[in-house]
């Protein structure tokens, strides 16, 4: 069976400093191209010869080209490389200026701008000394040079400039002013013959003769997309409506709930802050609201999605194709949103169960897998399709890690003190006892900035006549923030469930040890907007095992706390 080219996926190995992030190339199956020894990789573009071509980077942030085959088509010596464009041409930096080269690596136009952008319609803004215009694919400036700014040609043959005295308007392409500068901004010309302008501080529409079609009204009218629609805000004080507009200025979707601010393959998601699905450029029902999470979709139709009725992860497809994963959730950035295929590349990272970080295809199939393979996290696998190692990395110990899980919910997420919440709580306790008693009262992680529970300097009065006398450890817990939880409400659910689970199961494991709680005592450590606590009485004191939840601005703190105190 004969299969056509295929673009190899460039994915990412990580490490502490001095490894630091490395891009190995790999086949569709996982195969290696080459080992991790790029430092940045951007999307493959044809190269028109039945291959591939990427700008890519050395380790040490020198940027070149590289083949389908991972070779070097032009070595790193740039300062930075674009993505080609649908020219085929890619911006190149050199000693601060900007050139153009073509698919086959061979520089096109020499390094001479001082800014430059990528070509629509024949042309790419450019910048020299002079100021702004546009550049032929030669890279010869055929109009203007003198703006102050310009904007990409629209498909009526006009662009937008802005000329010294800081007014705009549109040229054709011999630099005439078809529409005089007259206007405080400007945007592109969409396919229907109009463009978003801006006077003062209200957008409207005009034609291609500066003749108005809608007076300005809307208080921000982005650019229009090629499904023909502008992402709109309007209406009168006390009735502002969001929605995305045609080229008459007439609405076609009215956000009701949520709404992002541009479709992708055609689509936008919507939603009413828990359940997601996506809409076409007509408004109508593409995809029903049957996600409890989803991305936008990518160049290549896919993204990942969390299903809102068996809370399973997995790839969703434009044509509404839902692909269940085997793994555990998504990977996650340091602020917790979730990767996805924003990449370029045709795979999105999950975390699997066993820690390692899966690279899915946009078919819901593993491509590869990216192993910590040492305890001491000194080794790193690549891993294929099949499970066969492609590649091993040696470094110093504690260089590389596996990533901890952030959507699923799993209590050793959570989990700050082992020994306590999954073996013998006995030690524990007798650890507790056995220290000198000190005045203590539990740290918010919301309110306040304390971090030791028994420095009691910043506490106020109120809370000062609330400190106990003991000694304590904070079992498990974890803060979610208000913006996390309105990208990903189940967290919350999910927090509550796995508190729920750890403190049961430590409670049973104190009656097992020391009979039933009390049930004529009660202790609160630090008041909240949700606790439980059970008492034991041990030797001469009170053993307190208590679970609290705390809500303030938005924010969601799940806290559990064994401590001995005073009886």
């Amino acid at each position: 069976m004969h299969l056509e080219p295929h673009a190899p996926h460039a994915v990412p190995v990580d490490g502490a400093a001095p490894f630091g992030r490395r891009f190995a190339l790999v086949d569709r199956v996982g195969r290696l191209v080459r080992a991790p020894e790029l430092g940045a990789v951007g999307p493959f573009h044809p190269d028109g010869e039945g291959g591939f071509v990427a700008p890519a980077a050395d380790p040490d942030g020198a940027w070149g080209y590289v083949d389908g085959a991972g070779r070097w088509v032009v070595e790193p010596a740039f300062e930075h490389t674009t993505e080609f464009d649908g020219a085929g041409l890619s911006r190149f930096r050199s000693h601060g200026l900007w050139g153009y080269v073509d698919t086959t690596g061979t520089r096109v136009v020499p390094a001479r701008f001082t800014g430059a952008g990528s070509f629509h319609h024949g042309l790419a803004v450019v910048r020299t000394e002079a100021g702004a215009g546009y550049a032929d694919p030669a890279g010869d400036v055929v109009i203007g040079g003198g703006y102050r700014d310009a904007g990409r040609f629209g498909p009526n043959g006009l662009g937008a400039v802005r000329v010294p005295d800081g007014r705009c308007g549109y040229v054709d392409r011999d630099g005439r002013f078809a529409v005089p500068p007259r206007f405080d901004g400007a945007r592109p010309f969409n396919t229907g013959g109009t463009a978003p302008v801006r006077v003062g501080e209200s957008w409207g529409l005009v034609d291609g003769a500066g003749a108005w079609v809608v007076e300005p009204c809307f208080r921000l009218l982005n650019a229009f997309d090629e499904n023909g629609l502008a992402y709109a805000v309007g209406g009168e004080p006390g009735e502002t409506f969001v929605a995305f507009v045609d080229a008459r200025g007439e609405r076609v979707l009215t956000r009701d709930g949520e709404m992002d601010d541009a479709l992708h393959c055609g689509l936008v998601k919507v939603g009413d802050g828990f359940a997601r699905g996506f809409r076409d450029a007509t408004g109508a029902w593409a995809i029903a609201a049957d996600y409890a999470w989803a991305d936008r979709f990518d160049g290549g139709g896919a993204a990942v999605a969390r299903a809102a009725d068996r809370a399973e992860w997995g790839v969703l497809r434009t044509d509404g194709t839902f692909v269940p994963s085997p793994h555990l959730e998504p990977r996650t950035d340091d602020d917790g949103w979730v990767l996805g295929f924003d990449g370029g590349h045709g795979t999105a990272p999950f975390l699997t169960v066993d820690g390692e970080s899966a690279y899915v295809g946009r078919d819901g199939k593993d491509v590869c897998r990216v192993a910590v393979d040492a305890a001491d996290g000194s080794a790193v696998v690549l891993r294929d399709a099949a499970g066969g190692t492609v590649w091993r990395g040696t470094a110093g110990p504690g260089t590389f890690a596996s990533e901890p899980p952030f959507l699923s919910g799993r209590h050793e997420a959570y989990v700050d003190h082992v020994a306590a919440c999954e073996g013998d709580p006995g030690p524990v306790v007798r650890e507790l006892l056995d220290r000198p008693a000190r005045r203590f009262y539990p740290c918010s992680l919301i309110f306040g900035h304390r971090d030791d529970p028994y420095d009691l300097d910043e506490l106020d009065e109120y809370d000062l006549e609330r400190t106990a006398s003991g000694a304590m450890h904070t079992l498990a817990s974890t803060w979610l923030a208000a913006e996390s939880l309105a990208e990903y409400p189940f967290l919350e659910d999910n927090a509550q469930d796995a508190f729920g689970r750890i403190h049961a199961d430590v409670a049973e494991r104190l009656r097992a040890r020391y009979g039933a709680p009390l049930t004529d005592v009660r202790h609160c450590l630090r008041s909240g907007d949700g606790n439980l606590s059970l008492v034991w009485a041990v030797a001469d004191r009170h053993l307190v095992l208590e679970e609290y939840c705390q809500v303030g601005d938005g924010d969601r703190e799940f806290q559990i706390w064994l401590a001995v105190v005073e009886a």
